[in-house]
């Protein structure tokens, strides 16, 4: 015998051929762990679906239709008996004493509805958002100490102007400054020579001390960006491993952010990887204003920076097909696949000798 197995926001119902209510198991009333049992449903079987399916077996059913997908039985949307119950499911909703009136029925419907929404909002944001967001970071701080550095260095400059090509370390720079302040002071024993004949105007205690300040926040953002880029490496070992194996840590967070998140990455074409960031030059290739893009941010990898400059199409072509079958294992199962990233540098070198 056949009988109908009907999961809804209230509970899951046990119906015959002929639209008879053989068994029932209602929801605990509680909005919140009812969404997750409608969600679970959609996967899995459920306890109530368990136990009323249980019931009819006792009845002598034999053959099972749920309205939602199972791995091991039957489906089948939108059934006469799934029509049925949804028709009647306020009238059973009252009559089992799940809820009192009508007004109570809807509200509960609605908080269902709402926090089905909600869950499905909260796992939809991955921790590749995270990623994306750490790296922006980056990317604007380097943006931001780029142009402090390049405001110290004019401005220690009118007191010491030598030191700006004997420290071409902006890090290095920051920190000399920060830790000894007047050219006079300095102790490094490759600038302190020149420090003594500098030819640059001289500070006041104010003017030191203001300077020291400025360039020890310089540093401070160095080490900033260096927890973030930390913090990277180990959020990338956890969401991309194969991504961060090939691209790197910094390139393979660059990828996620411009496509938007690992899945969208995992879903582009390689040709596609190959000229993310290079949407200005292909556009202006389209319009027939320029020369087609051999790649986009990719470029800064040290396959390609190594490469002669006639073969970086190859190369740039073979990286982008790892990329996409690396992003593609990660956000499908997160397995480290060592094998990726050395037929890839085989690929590199047949490219080379060819």
């Amino acid at each position: 015998m056949k009988a109908f197995i009907i999961t809804t926001p209230i509970g899951v119902f046990g119906l015959n051929e002929r639209n008879e209510i053989i068994a029932s198991r209602f929801f605990e009333k509680n909005p919140e762990r009812v969404a997750r049992k409608l969600l679970d449903a959609e996967k899995k079987l459920i306890e109530e679906e368990k136990q009323v399916l249980k019931k009819l077996k006792k009845k002598n059913f034999t053959e099972f239709i749920f309205n939602f997908k199972k791995p091991e039985y039957s489906h089948e949307k939108f059934s006469d008996a799934e029509k049925f119950i949804k028709s009647k499911l306020e009238d059973l909703a009252i009559k089992g004493g799940f809820v009192k009136s009508k007004e109570e029925f809807n509200k509960f419907l609605t908080q269902v509805g709402s926090e089905i929404s909600r869950i499905k909002i909260r796992k939809s944001i991955g921790k590749d958002s995270l990623i994306i967001q750490a790296i922006r970071a980056v990317e604007e701080l380097d943006k931001a100490i780029n142009i402090l550095v390049e405001r110290l260095r004019e401005w220690y400059g009118l007191h010491f102007p030598e030191m700006e090509k004997m420290v071409k370390d902006h890090r290095k720079y920051a920190e000399i400054v920060s830790q000894y302040g007047a050219r006079d002071s300095i102790k490094e024993e490759d600038i302190k020579f020149f420090a003594q004949k500098s030819m640059g105007i001289e500070l006041d205690k104010n003017d030191e001390q203001i300077l020291m300040n400025f360039s020890s926040q310089i540093v401070n953002l160095f080490k900033l960006r260096e927890a973030l880029v930390e913090y990277l490496e180990d959020s990338m070992k956890e969401i991309a491993p194969n991504l961060q194996a090939i691209a790197g840590t910094l390139l393979g967070a660059k990828l996620i952010s411009k496509a938007g998140s690992l899945e969208k990455l995992a879903k582009m074409a390689s040709s596609t990887i190959q000229l993310i960031g290079a949407e200005k030059a292909l556009f202006r290739y389209l319009r027939g204003k320029g020369k087609s893009p051999k790649h986009g941010l990719i470029y800064i990898h040290p396959y390609i920076q190594n490469t002669p400059k006639k073969m970086r199409g190859k190369v740039a072509r073979a990286l982008a097909s790892k990329l996409s079958i690396a992003a593609k294992i990660d956000y499908y199962t997160k397995k480290l696949k060592p094998e990726l990233k050395e037929e890839l540098e085989k690929r590199i070198k047949e490219i080379l000798s060819g």
